[in-house]
């Protein structure tokens, strides 16, 4: 089910004010935590089991019946929600953006070329767990490492030129990583060095191939070493192939400084 644009981005925002405690939960055993019935709820509406409409209802319903109820708001509860619609309509900027990357001609052949090479060796999963072993002590800085090379190509050199662009741009919410991996989850291009090579064991790259679009909750990214949320989208050829998978790493510590000022 395709969902329009104002509610896909309402699902990382609607969960950070669940958790951030705007409302409470008359049944919550733990009034720091959502409760399991609040994230099925969630969970059945990104997944597709239920419509827009039903949803809303859903939420509605729970305000109605005070199982949630709004609490009374500061001004720093305010200063909190004016940094989370700030938030909300810079995750739908960046969110085009990355979907004129992936299209990009130079990404498009840089991915095309990776999987047609991976394919060729007859043992793709082979050669990712290769890689993915060495990548640890794979230093980006020394000519002909396997680091090196994700680091050091065209490819690359858009993505940190469009991270550039942004550090320099009045956006409050920076991108603190970008990278691409190929169908097969390995590496090709990336702004910085990743935690690992090998991407197709983690959930966001399975949500993103399965569905073509993911977005995180937040939380702290190893990879890039801040509190985030993730933007991950599926890449397809001009024939609607899959050929790898796209991930933006947006830093929200501003947000989450705000949620703390007491």
């Amino acid at each position: 089910m395709k969902k329009s644009k104002q509610m896909i981005f309402l699902v990382p925002v609607l969960t950070m004010v669940l958790g951030i405690g705007f409302f409470s939960f008359a049944s919550a055993q733990d009034e720091s935590q959502i409760p399991a019935w609040v994230k099925t709820a969630i969970g059945f509406w990104i997944n597709g089991e239920i419509t827009d409409d039903e949803f809303i209802h859903a939420i509605e319903y729970f305000v109605q019946n005070e199982i949630i109820q709004i609490l009374s708001q500061t001004d720093d509860d305010q200063l909190l929600i004016e940094n989370l619609q700030a938030l909300q309509v810079e995750i739908n900027m960046k969110i085009e953006q990355s979907r004129d990357i992936i299209n990009l001609p130079q990404i498009q052949s840089a991915l095309i070329e990776s999987n047609a090479q991976f394919a060729n060796t007859g043992y793709p999963e082979e050669l990712i767990r290769q890689a993915d072993e060495i990548w640890q002590s794979s230093d980006p800085d020394v000519p002909d490492s396997v680091a090196f090379h994700m680091i050091h190509n065209s490819s690359a050199d858009i993505l940190r030129s469009i991270m550039s662009a942004d550090q320099k741009s009045e956006s409050q919410f920076k991108y603190a990583e970008i990278f691409i991996t190929n169908q097969y989850g390995g590496n090709v291009a990336q702004s910085h060095k990743t935690s690992d090579f090998r991407q197709d064991d983690e959930i966001w790259w399975q949500k993103a191939e399965q569905n073509g679009i993911f977005l995180s909750e937040g939380g702290y990214d190893e990879s890039a070493g801040v509190y985030a949320s993730d933007i991950a989208l599926k890449i397809l050829d001009e024939n609607g192939n899959f050929i790898g998978i796209l991930k933006a790493v947006i830093n929200i510590e501003s947000l989450t400084e705000s949620s703390q000022v007491t």
